[in-house]
């Protein structure tokens, strides 16, 4: 029953964090960082690591632009395990600058056993060069 409760509201799942080399970018863009993951209360099958790159307007719902990277695992988590991953990727060239009505927002999802989910966003500000 505790373990019901405990996989309901996500209390002791495994945590992903993005961490980047910075939050401000230009279209065309290299984004460097690392995935940090650290382990639940317990051992965890982690099935796969993905991420992808979301664009936000106002009134509209987000909208998928592409996937950065997904990295198949099928791995062993120990219980408060740390380990990190590279992260490398370009943004597309075609991008709108971020605005109160745009923002462009990284999202990254563990994948564990029984396809349980946990997730991290992390949002970037695109500017544009001057022409």
């Amino acid at each position: 029953m505790l373990a019901k409760l405990f996989s309901w509201v996500k209390t002791g799942f495994p945590k992903v964090d993005l961490v980047l080399s910075g939050h401000q970018f230009k279209p065309g863009d290299s984004v460097k960082g690392s995935f940090h993951v650290k382990g639940g209360l317990t051992h965890q099958t982690i099935q796969r690591l993905e991420c992808d790159l979301f664009k936000r307007e106002t009134g509209r719902k987000p909208a998928f632009i592409q996937p950065i990277t997904t990295i198949l695992m099928n791995r062993e988590l120990d219980s408060n395990e740390e380990t990190q991953y590279p992260f490398h990727f370009v943004l597309p060239e075609d991008m709108d600058q971020t605005s109160p009505d745009i923002s462009y927002v990284l999202q990254t999802k563990l994948v564990l056993g029984n396809n349980r989910k946990t997730s991290d966003s992390d949002e970037i500000q695109i500017t544009l060069l001057p022409h």
